[in-house]
């Protein structure tokens, strides 16, 4: 018998390109996303909320210094990631290939 877990999460790896004047870094992490059921997406409360906000639940390997030096933890380091615009195109681009490869059959 298959059971199906609906509050699942699981880790992916994210590759992130950033540029910073004419010096370009990259870099990797890992986050934690969690399963978004399909009602949700139609849900109308949701409708303003950032496909973002809705999934990524943590992050492990990436350090964001706050305004004290002192790196941010918690809430305000997802915050931080979601706010910067290559961190957060990152982050779509490996949460959308993780629902499209974990679907794919395996031969």
């Amino acid at each position: 018998m298959f059971k199906l877990n609906t509050q699942r999460t699981y880790k992916y790896p994210v590759a992130v390109t950033i540029f910073d004047g004419e010096k370009e870094e990259t870099g990797k992490f890992t986050a934690v996303f969690k399963v978004l059921p399909h009602s949700a997406v139609k849900d109308p409360d949701l409708v303003d909320k950032n496909l973002l906000d809705l999934v990524l639940v943590d992050v492990e390997g990436v350090e964001v210094p706050g305004a004290d030096g002192k790196p941010l933890q918690g809430k305000d380091l997802l915050q931080a990631l979601r706010d910067d615009p290559s961190v957060h195109s990152a982050l779509m681009t490996a949460y959308q290939e993780s629902i499209t490869k974990k679907n794919r059959p395996r031969i």
